[in-house]
């Protein structure tokens, strides 16, 4: 979808400046899901990837986000909304398989500076992929397509210093 003020606008956020349609691309490219569910637990915004079902979710915005989940999650969903609420954690983590892949799914509050909460962010990550990596022992080195490397990386460049 093209909007027509895309092209013009800008972000000027602290740590530099995006275009609106930088921001959409960087928001479809991620291999992530991600869900917004704003101060009110209206569900208010998803990220727009090739793999989701945009008709459905589309349909769920402006909507309590009690109402987007079975009814067997509910409580859970209300607890995790809670805890974010309260401050009692800034993130909590649930681990599951969906569709046979190993999945993470984290649950962030948004806050301004002042700690004003402000909503929630779901990240929803199929994690199969660095499971198997883990498995596979392979950060004990630096293996890219089966060959050990000699990786650099900012980290190993500032553990010389």
């Amino acid at each position: 979808m093209n909007l027509p003020f895309m092209d013009d606008a800008t972000i000027n956020f602290f740590s530099g400046k995006l275009t609106l349609a930088e921001v959409d691309a960087l928001f479809r490219t991620m291999p992530y899901e991600l869900d917004y569910i704003n101060a009110d637990d209206e569900y208010v915004w998803y990220s727009p990837n090739s793999w989701r079902d945009d008709q459905r979710l589309h349909q769920r915005l402006s909507h309590n986000v009690l109402g987007c989940h079975p009814q067997r999650v509910v409580p859970m969903v209300k607890q995790v909304l809670k805890m974010l609420k309260t401050e009692e954690k800034d993130m909590v983590e649930s681990p599951q398989i969906m569709d046979g892949q190993r999945t993470l799914i984290r649950y962030y509050a948004i806050r301004k500076p002042n700690g004003h909460y402000l909503g929630a962010l779901q990240v929803t990550e199929n994690v199969e992929h660095i499971c198997q990596l883990c498995e596979q022992h392979v950060f004990k080195h630096g293996i890219v397509e089966g060959q050990v490397i000699d990786g650099v990386s900012s980290a190993s460049i500032n553990e010389n210093k």
